[in-house]
């Protein structure tokens, strides 16, 4: 999964001489909380909600229209961000959001070229994986530990999902370091997986805790 997959095209921008009273209205209008801020076709900044709220007059202005004559004045180019980081098409999400929390940055400018072609934020890539990962849909979740390194063991798995015509919706590998082994997640879109359950036990596998969506547990 590439960020082409999760980014939003063709991104409302402004330029660095806005006005940070425009960039505030662009923001209320669009329900968007970061702008990406373009100069000759170039991405040069970005701007986001709490730089705006930051923006602050100097103290000693005591009167609404001193306010907004001081703000009226101010330039996105004085509070924006320089330079972003950014990311291509291209990138899978997962270093998107690795870099993202090495830089401490929750949006990602998407660049193609030299040219702005998207945007997209943590919470976008957030909202993608649990669409992708069937959650919230209806069906039953599985945990299994204690498997090894053999590729056998999932074929089995799926086997027996197979053999119940039932469809596995995601899965999900977590290697357990300190015990040498995995633990498989299945999300499975059936709401009753007792039989599969009962059928996993029979090969072996250490079924450890089940849900379905109708809250029963097994």
């Amino acid at each position: 999964m590439r960020m082409k997959d999760v980014m939003t095209r063709n991104p409302i921008t402004v330029s660095p001489d806005t006005s940070v009273l425009e960039a505030q209205k662009v923001m209320k209008e669009k329900k968007i909380r970061r702008l990406p801020v373009v100069e000759k076709g170039k991405l040069v900044g970005i701007i986001t909600k709490y730089d705006l709220l930051e923006a602050a007059p100097p103290k000693g202005t005591s009167s609404l229209f001193e306010l907004t004559e001081l703000l009226s004045k101010m330039r996105v180019k004085d509070v924006m961000k320089k330079n972003p980081m950014t990311v291509t098409p291209f990138t899978p999400i997962e270093d998107a959001l690795r870099i993202g929390q090495d830089k401490k940055v929750g949006s990602f400018p998407v660049v193609e070229h030299g040219k702005l072609v998207g945007i997209a934020t943590e919470s976008d890539i957030v909202r993608f994986l649990i669409r992708t990962l069937g959650i919230g849909e209806e069906g039953s979740r599985i945990t299994i530990t204690g498997l090894g390194e053999r590729f056998g063991e999932l074929e089995n798995i799926i086997a027996v999902a197979n053999r119940h015509r039932v469809t596995i919706l995601s899965m999900i590998l977590v290697p357990r370091h300190q015990r040498g082994d995995w633990l498989l997640a299945l999300r499975l879109d059936t709401k009753n997986p007792k039989s599969i359950i009962q059928s996993l036990k029979k090969e072996g596998f250490n079924v450890t805790w089940a849900v379905a969506s109708i809250k029963e547990e097994w």
